[in-house]
């Protein structure tokens, strides 16, 4: 049996929290674990479940039943999860997806998305170490997915207070598939489809449990009782407590009613024995003194128990509800999710497509439709779906922002309709791949900025309006089109500059310093090394402020990116002066992250750095500092290399060997230089054979090709020659090293 442990927030207790299901490859859970369960109880209250013993004997079949129960999957993505079997790949991610849970796959280390993609899912990555400072935080992305896929407290709450009628589903544990079944029996009659069932599987006994199991008690009218042999053991919760307070109540108030179902399988039957649970031989127990069941229904006898639970409710007296779109929204929520109610995927589609499609349609289901088809939650993931309910969403948001947009009364409509544009962008352009559509949205957005105006202020506008210039600037940036992307970005920086003047916050700086940092990306696409040069300069300027006056990681790691960057201008004009000066004042910075925070990720960004200055040296012809920096470099790939079997880690290793290889040679140590040829090579054969990719194709083929003119090893040659040429159809940019390799073989 799988017995899962959890995590809270403060240790609180799990009862009515969204349920998480976190997996990774057993090597990474005690580093990953740590650092993604805070990162989740930052932004979501809820509960996160896992196996203690992920590389254990479990049972399929009751597997499936637990992931069933969680509204999220949360995944590890790691070189060794890729690369080497384990449940959580092979076993985990497929069930979940076929079950349509919401996986969320969480990038551990660099470069792993695409390999992801292609060997396990095509689904929504998060990587929580981005190189690239220009795009959206690692914790912006995480918060909107989990406020797209789990719960918040508030709205769990209108939730509850939307059912009709609440009853108390008592049973034991071993009797789960037992109670599961009495709860679809329940739901089976649309009369109660607006009836929670409190059932939470996941509580466990301490503090509290008392509690919590009481509090559900008093806000049900009707006590459901799973009935089987295991009542008949002693010490079990639900005879010695549950049933005793609930036949109590019953002979006290007339609002509340107590109806025994008799639970059991053909397959239940053994050798023709008597196996039912003998209700008078409870009596005979102390401790279930006095706990006679009474009137006992047979599951079997659907028709009696549907009338005895129709009768019931009647007598209670359930709320009747409105029946508007709003009303069916909650209620689809709670069976998409599990508030109160088994999941039931089927049940909330229907409603939340009823609720979208009202004649008063609920905008809030609309885009839960978008988020359920674009994270596969409850229904096959399908992007042109998600597309197409954003869209709806959008021009509901248009629709009530035209009925009433009076700025007094403070409506939103407006603002609403401007997120959706900018979120159907992003679907549009990173899901589908539709970048003239995607541009569309976002020109939409733009022209909108301005009637905006009047509802958020003018200020809350124009940072409105920058963000939309700079994704407007990136698209066009993918798309070739440099100049109208320059213009957006420089538009964005007039605002952004306006900003940090009127304001002079830290937040209109930084913003300011990604507007310059993308106009020197852009200015180094178009090889204007001067243009590139003078923007990282300026955002320099900032970045050393805001470092400066508050010296965190993340300020120390932005900082030292635009210096790197502007050393690679400053090696690209063969200035190898002021390229070191750059490169080394970003290797202090490294340095000292790496110490501080001593994490992978830290050590790694040192590792290049201590690479970028030593690339300086060698070209500088200053051999033994160059030797001695790549050197260290390689010893730490090393060590991460060998502690988490990092794909990143084995690369930049590689790298290093063939780096320290070439400067061992021109020192005339053959030896080293021929070990450490030999070694590069093999790692670049085994990334290359993990993954296939035609990146490491041609990684390998430069592995083998700098080998074989030190080596003299025409075999080497030849395979290089082999690789790349099986690559130059689909990639033709390797054609050059192709007929690199075929001229030395002559």
């Amino acid at each position: 049996m799988i017995e899962l442990k959890h995590k809270t927030r403060g240790n609180s207790e799990t009862s009515g929290k969204p349920r998480v299901y976190f997996t990774c490859h057993p090597k990474n859970f005690e580093h990953a674990f740590g650092i993604l369960s805070e990162d989740i109880l930052q932004f979501s209250n809820c509960s996160i479940w896992y196996d203690p013993a992920p590389d254990g004997p479990y049972d399929e079949e009751e597997l499936e039943a637990l992931l069933n129960e969680m509204q999220l999957v949360v995944i590890a993505v790691t070189s060794v999860f890729l690369h080497e079997d384990n449940r959580a790949r092979l076993v985990e991610l497929p069930m979940a997806l076929k079950n349509h849970i919401p996986v969320l796959p969480i990038m551990m280390e660099d470069r792993l998305g695409y390999e992801f993609s292609n060997t396990c899912a095509k689904i929504q990555v998060v990587r929580r170490y981005d190189p690239d400072r220009t795009a959206t935080p690692y914790e912006e992305v995480l918060e909107r997915f989990l406020r797209s896929v789990l719960v918040g407290d508030e709205l769990a709450e209108k939730v509850r207070n939307a059912f009709d009628a609440y009853v108390f589903l008592s049973y034991r544990k071993k009797d789960r598939a037992h109670a599961q079944r009495l709860m679809r029996m329940i739901h089976g009659n649309k009369e109660f489809r607006d009836i929670a069932i409190w059932y939470d599987e996941f509580l466990v006994p301490g503090e509290g449990f008392n509690e919590a199991i009481r509090d559900a008690f008093e806000k049900s009218s009707l006590f459901a009782m799973a009935v089987t042999p295991h009542l008949g053991e002693k010490g079990n919760y639900v005879m010695r407590v549950e049933y005793k307070m609930a036949m109590e109540r019953s002979a006290k108030a007339d609002d509340f009613a107590v109806v025994p179902v008799e639970l059991y399988r053909d397959e239940d039957k053994k050798d023709g024995k008597d196996w039912r649970l003998d209700t008078q031989e409870l009596v005979r127990h102390d401790e279930f003194k006095y706990n006679v069941i009474t009137d006992l229904k047979d599951e079997h006898s659907k028709a009696d128990v549907n009338q005895t639970f129709i009768d019931a409710l009647e007598r209670i007296a359930k709320k009747k509800n409105d029946g508007s779109a709003q009303h069916r929204f909650f209620i689809g929520l709670a069976y998409l999710t599990g508030i109160d109610v088994e999941k039931d995927s089927r049940t909330a589609l229907e409603l939340l497509v009823s609720a979208a499609t009202d004649a008063k349609p609920c905008p809030e289901a609309t885009a839960k439709l978008a988020d359920m088809y674009r994270n596969g939650d409850g229904v096959q993931a399908d992007q042109t779906e998600a597309v197409r309910w954003q869209k709806l969403l959008a021009d509901q948001y248009l629709a009530e922002y035209n009925r009433n947009h009076d700025p007094d009364e403070h409506k939103g409509w407006g603002t609403l309709y401007f997120r959706a544009l900018c979120k159907l962008s992003d679907m549009q352009k990173e899901i589908n791949g539709k970048m003239d559509e995607a541009l569309e949205s976002v020109q939409k957005a733009l022209a909108f900025c301005d009637v905006l105006e009047e509802e958020v202020g003018i200020r809350e506008t124009e940072r409105d309006k920058a963000l939309i210039l700079n994704r407007l600037g990136s698209l066009y940036r993918e798309k070739g089109r440099y100049d109208d992307a320059r213009d957006c970005y420089k538009k964005a920086c007039k605002i952004y500059e306006k900003l940090t003047s009127e304001i002079s916050t830290d937040r209109a700086r930084r913003d300011l310093s990604i507007a310059y940092e993308r106009l020197g990306d852009l200015c180094r696409d178009r090889k204007d090394l001067a243009g590139a040069e003078d923007y990282y300069r300026k955002t320099k300027e900032i970045r050393d402020r805001l470092y400066h006056t508050s010296p965190h990681a993340h300020e120390r790691r932005d900082y030292s990116a635009v210096l790197t960057k502007l050393g690679n201008v400053r090696k690209s004009e063969k200035n190898f002066d002021e390229a070191m000066r750059f490169y080394e004042e970003a290797l202090e910075l490294d340095r000292i992250s790496a110490d501080e925070m001593k994490t992978p990720q830290a050590w790694d960004d040192y590792g290049v750095s201590l690479t970028k200055a030593a690339d300086i040296h060698k070209a500088k012809g200053a051999y033994p500092p160059a030797a001695e920096g790549y050197s260290s470099a390689r010893e730490i790939f090393r060590k991460y290399m060998l502690q988490t079997d990092s794909r990143s880690y084995t690369d930049h290793y590689a790298g290093s060997c063939d780096k320290l290889a070439s400067i061992m040679k021109r020192q005339d140590r053959a030896e080293e230089a021929q070990e450490l040829y030999r070694e590069s090579v093999e790692y670049r054969r085994q990334l290359y054979e993990a993954s296939k990719t035609y990146k490491d194709a041609h990684n390998y083929a430069s592995a083998l090709y700098n080998a074989a003119l030190y080596l003299k090893d025409a075999d080497m040659m030849k395979e290089a020659y082999d690789i790349w040429n099986g690559i130059c159809e689909e990639h033709p940019e390797y054609v050059y090293y192709r007929d690199k390799a075929k001229k030395k073989l002559g």
